[in-house]
């Protein structure tokens, strides 16, 4: 009984799979001919905004129904066009294609984040393809736009009356930052002229907070209290001589106020500083290291310390940051020191003059530019050498001698910085006095290879 049923679904199954009309094929075929018409070709709806998106299908059903309506929404965004207005701060940096460009991309990033009020028309799918269909009304966008950028505004004008105020108390640092905050509240807008009431006028807002911002930077006068510096290698330059002072151009100093230092020769340690009551703030090197040449030492407006301290918007700093910052150098002349060398050389209790040791000293520390003199009233380092050979026997034919001594550098006040050895250093010849000499000038190799490299980078790194 059970296998005649089996057998009769059996050929009802291959029969209905022969005729037309039946089967997945059929299914597939009629789903393709009911693609509806917003598939094949986009439609136009008065009134609206169109966005069409579709997603190959996946074994993710979430993941590719997901990306279709991230597309359609995607191209519902790119129906609303971005225009910059000849009167927003945008057009400011017109000359900038490049700023001009991200910013479009990042307007273009925000309306797709902002979008409010849209419908779904409809859905589709076939064997390979999931389709979605948005629309926006026109009216109601520019409805909630409006009432978004009007906030702005008003934020933005808050903002900015802080400003002004804190800039007319002599508060500098605190009236950028309040004009950040300011240009940020409009970040969406830049592109918008912004056309508003303010203090009893008409203003276009992104261009007035613009201009305050320029104006405020353009006030600020930077000036060193010591132009030029003149200085020996190998000493520092304490904070009293790197002094700067900070006004309003046409006022007063400037308090509390961020400046960032930099170093031709390499970087500043503590290059952060802000300024006192008075306006002032110094800054030091803890040893010039160049030799005979001019550095420069530069202090700025530290823009990235009011930035971190009113936002944190990427699109907002690049836009600050043009604005550049205003600064003042100092010119850093460093002077080779001067080195007076005393020397007692004797081979095999000969005094020997000149020195073979101190003719190396010299030589080496002439070509690296430094100073010899023989006026201790002149010195910034005294070089001393003590050096003495004595012999330690013979081998066959041969006398063999050795070096005993050190040599070391001293401050003008006795502080010793450098000293070395010399014991070790042996030579070795028929004639002992040969020999002795050939002990010193093992040292002087020593000498010009190693211990003046020493000598030369305690001194400028000390």
């Amino acid at each position: 009984m059970i296998m005649a049923r089996l057998t009769r679904y059996t050929a009802i199954f291959l029969l209905c799979s022969l005729l037309p009309g039946c089967g997945p094929g059929r299914r597939a075929a009629e789903t393709a001919e009911a693609a509806p018409y917003w598939v094949q070709s986009r439609p136009i709806t008065p009134g609206y905004y169109t966005g069409i998106g579709w997603a190959r299908k996946t074994r993710n059903v979430f993941q590719y129904q997901q990306t279709a309506r991230q597309n359609a929404l995607a191209d519902l965004a790119g129906e609303i066009s971005v225009t910059i207005s000849s009167n927003s701060v945008l057009h400011a940096f017109e000359s900038n294609l490049g700023f001009r460009e991200d910013f479009t991309t990042t307007i273009e990033a925000n309306t797709l984040e902002d979008l409010e009020g849209y419908e779904i028309v409809g859905t589709w799918e076939d064997e390979n393809s999931y389709w979605v269909y948005y629309r926006l009304n026109r009216a109601k966008h520019l409805e909630i736009t409006t009432k978004r950028r009007n906030d702005a505004v008003k934020l933005a004008a808050g903002h900015l009356e802080h400003a002004l105020r804190a800039r007319e108390q002599g508060q500098i640092r605190g009236s950028l930052v309040y004009l950040v905050n300011s240009m940020e509240a409009i970040r969406s807008y830049l592109d918008d002229p912004l056309q508003t009431e303010f203090r009893g006028e008409n203003i276009q807002m992104g261009s007035r907070i613009f201009n305050e911002l320029s104006s405020a930077m353009s006030e600020i006068q930077i000036e060193p209290e010591n132009p030029e510096i003149i200085i020996r290698t190998g000493s520092g330059i304490p904070a009293s001589m790197l002094r700067f002072r900070v006004n309003v151009y046409g006022g007063g100093p400037v308090p509390d106020f961020p400046l960032i230092a930099s170093y031709s020769e390499r970087p500043v340690r503590n290059n952060r500083a802000r300024t006192g009551r008075d306006g002032t703030v110094g800054f030091s090197i803890d040893v010039v290291r160049a030799v005979a040449t001019t550095e420069t030492f530069r202090v700025e407006a530290d823009i990235e310390a009011i930035l971190a301290e009113s936002t944190s918007d990427p699109v907002i700093r690049r836009l600050v940051r043009r604005f550049g910052a205003p600064g003042a150098e100092v010119t850093v002349r460093a002077e080779p020191p001067v080195i007076v060398i005393t020397s007692t050389e004797t081979n095999l209790g000969e005094p020997m003059e000149p020195g073979i040791l101190t003719e190396s000293v010299r030589k080496a520390l002439s070509g690296g530019s430094y100073i010899i003199s023989a006026d201790l009233s002149e010195a910034d380092y005294v070089l001393k050498i003590n050096a003495a050979t004595i012999l330690t026997g013979e081998a066959g034919t041969y006398r063999n001698a050795r070096l005993t001594g050190s040599i070391s550098l001293e401050q003008t006040d006795g502080r010793i910085i450098y000293i070395r050895d010399l014991d070790g250093f042996r030579g070795s010849h028929f004639s002992a006095q040969t020999a002795g000499e050939e002990a010193f000038r093992q040292a002087a190799r020593r000498t010009e290879s190693s211990f003046y490299r020493e000598i030369d980078d305690v001194i400028k790194r000390r």
